[in-house]
């Protein structure tokens, strides 16, 4: 057996977080498992055929519906900011675009935004978001510690410039995985085979196989 299948193999399965997806959906788990098998042999029609299957799974069982609702403390926020745009501004910020987007724009994407930050973060995957705990999520250690220097080298190993694909499969797994609920039990499920395709470059690198 190929050498780097195997070492493929091992990055796959030896993490607490597809278990735990399969031991909750073993469907879901079989569909991430088959996608980043796809996204680390470069099969791009599979990749974006079963990308858009899942997507599509979680915005529909999954979608953070906070992000249509603005609380009264976010109204009180864009009140605040609104006064203080139109004093510091003045006539950049007193027209109807930017107050339209002040007030009717802003809040949405500040919480857009804020989910995509939630995902970005290393700690979420390699220690259990520690020390930013979230109560609406239930944190667990989706890999282990020990896969970290493999998964920085395997970054670095992106911007050599032969894994556009690759990196254009980040960007959208962070998009879709921005509209799902940060407190879903399993995670950024989107962006497992990102992770698991990075390890295994930077494990394939430092071995040198």
């Amino acid at each position: 057996m190929n050498k780097k299948f195997i070492v493929f193999l091992l990055v796959l399965f030896a993490n607490v977080w597809i278990w735990r997806i399969l031991g909750h959906s073993f469907f879901l788990g079989l569909g991430l498992i088959v996608l980043s098998f796809f996204l680390a042999f470069n099969m791009r029609v599979g990749t974006f055929i079963l990308f858009s299957i899942l997507s599509v799974f979680l915005l529909k069982n999954t979608f953070d519906t906070n992000l249509l609702y603005i609380s009264p403390l976010d109204n009180d926020r864009v009140e605040h900011r609104h006064e203080y745009y139109a004093v510091e501004l003045g006539r950049v910020y007193r027209n109807r675009i930017t107050i339209n987007m002040n007030y009717r724009a802003a809040p949405y994407v500040s919480r857009y935004l804020k989910n995509m930050a939630f995902n970005l973060d290393p700690n979420l995957y390699f220690f259990a978001n520690h020390p930013r705990e979230r109560i609406i999520a239930v944190e667990f250690e989706k890999f282990s510690f020990l896969f970290l220097p493999f998964f920085v080298i395997g970054l670095m190993t992106l911007f050599s410039g032969a894994f556009v694909f690759l990196i254009f499969y980040f960007v959208l797994s962070l998009l879709i995985s921005g509209l799902v609920f940060p407190g879903y039990d399993l995670g950024p499920i989107l962006i497992f085979p990102f992770i698991v395709v990075v390890i295994h470059l930077g494990l394939s690198k430092v071995i040198k196989i």
